[in-house]
């Protein structure tokens, strides 16, 4: 994306693009990950139309142009990821069962002392289901995630904390800690 599709970002989120789109994080309230900015739907919407708004000034200012036709190209292409990321949230049942993780794989990073938690979903894979979590390693910002509105994030959570658990247990007796535990559909 060009720097003329950058100045022309909606004002509600700010300068940033939202390259991995956004994630659900309660009711009708979406956050993208790379900023943290909050949006609802209309927030989501007026996003799509802030590239669709500079797609078009770019095709009427420059026609005929060939470079143009690539930076065309472009904005066209940001105007389909944005759609995407609108139907996908569109398609998200507003009630009804979450859908459950079939595995969560929990690690420990020493460099960040954090943990990392990936969580896979059967096939197909849900929009709006979370795939990753992120969490320093202590009880406290553990113990935070059980108030996360996802709730199979604070399912998580209580994973971690077992996990962080077991790894303060292996070290009080002397042994080397595990950096990895995989929790399956039956154990969660």
């Amino acid at each position: 994306m060009d720097a003329h599709m950058e100045a022309k970002m909606d004002d509600t989120a700010g300068s940033c693009a939202h390259p991995v789109g956004v994630r659900i994080v309660g009711g009708l309230e979406f956050q993208c990950p790379a900023c943290r900015a909050l949006l609802d739907m209309e927030g989501i919407e007026r996003w799509v139309r802030a590239a669709e708004r500079v797609r078009d000034e770019a095709y009427f200012a420059v026609e005929g142009d060939g470079l143009a036709g690539i930076s065309s190209e472009e904005h066209q292409r940001e105007v389909f990821r944005r759609r995407k990321v609108l139907y996908e949230l569109r398609s998200v049942p507003s009630s009804g069962p979450v859908a459950r993780p079939e595995m969560v794989l929990i690690s420990y990073d020493a460099e960040g002392d954090a943990y990392e938690c990936r969580i896979f979903y059967k096939e197909p894979r849900p929009a709006y289901g979370p795939e990753r979590v992120g969490v320093e390693a202590g009880l406290e910002p553990i113990l935070e995630l059980r108030s996360h509105p996802d709730p199979n994030i604070r399912l998580v959570s209580g994973k971690v904390e077992e996990f962080h658990a077991l790894r303060a247990l292996t070290v009080k007796k002397g042994s080397p800690p595990p950096a990895r535990r995989v929790y399956y559909s039956n154990e969660l």
